[in-house]
C-alpha cells in the first residue's frame, strides 16, 4: 500500500516540478510517509523515477493488451488500441506529462533503457495487429512506431491545449490515418534515384 501511495505522489511531484527540481523530501511529504518508508521502497530518486515510468507504461500497455479482443475484426482492434491509448493517457495525465516532458532532460541511462524495452514490447504488439490487418508488404514495427508517435503527439497536444480538441476527434483522425493511409495506400511513392 505504501509503495503505491509513494508512486502516486511521485507522479504528482515529478509532473509538477520536473525530475531535477523534485526531491525525495517533496515526494515523502506528498505521500504522507516518513522518509525512512520512502527509502525502504526506493533507494534513490532515480530508482523511484524508473519504477514510476516503467510500471506506469507497463500498466497502460497491459490494460490495452487485456482490452483488445483479438477475436474482433482487425479494424476494430486497431480502433480499440487507438481509443484506449488516448483514453489512458488522459486518465493518467500526470504520468503522460512525465513521458512527454521529462524523458529528454538528462535522465539516467538505466531509466531510458528500461523505458525503451517496455516501448519496444508495445510496438511489437501493435505491429502484430497491423500485420494481421494486411500490412505484410511494409515494415510493421516501423509503422507501429509511427502510429505510437502520432498517438503520443496528439496526446501531448491535447494535454497542453485542454478543451481545444475533443478526444474523439483525435481517435477518428488517427483511425483514418491508419485505415486510409497505411492499410489502403492510394498513392505510390515515386522511386528514388
Amino acid at each position: 500500500m505504501s509503495r503505491d501511495k509513494i508512486l502516486d505522489a511521485a507522479a504528482g511531484v515529478f509532473s509538477t516540478k520536473g525530475y531535477h527540481r523534485s526531491s525525495m523530501d517533496d515526494i515523502a511529504q506528498m505521500a504522507g510517509v516518513a522518509k525512512g518508508t520512502l527509502y525502504y521502497h526506493f533507494p534513490g530518486k532515480a530508482q523511484l523515477f524508473q519504477a514510476l515510468i516503467t510500471e506506469g507504461l507497463r500498466m497502460i500497455t497491459g490494460r490495452i493488451r487485456e482490452e483488445v479482443d483479438r477475436d474482433l475484426p482487425l479494424l476494430e482492434q486497431i480502433q480499440t488500441v487507438i481509443r484506449l491509448n488516448i483514453q489512458l493517457y488522459m486518465d493518467y495525465s500526470e504520468l503522460a506529462h512525465i513521458f512527454f516532458n521529462e524523458l529528454s532532460s538528462g535522465i539516467d541511462e538505466e531509466v531510458l533503457l528500461a523505458l525503451k524495452e517496455e516501448r519496444s514490447a508495445y510496438i511489437r504488439f501493435i505491429a502484430e495487429i497491423l500485420e494481421e490487418a494486411g500490412l505484410k508488404k511494409m515494415n510493421c514495427e516501423l509503422a507501429a512506431s509511427g502510429l505510437l508517435s502520432m498517438m503520443n503527439g496528439f496526446c501531448g497536444y491535447h494535454l497542453s491545449h485542454p478543451g481545444e480538441v475533443e478526444q474523439e476527434q483525435i481517435v477518428q483522425l488517427l483511425y483514418a490515418a491508419v485505415t486510409t493511409g497505411l492499410l489502403n495506400p492510394r498513392v505510390e511513392m515515386p522511386e528514388s534515384n
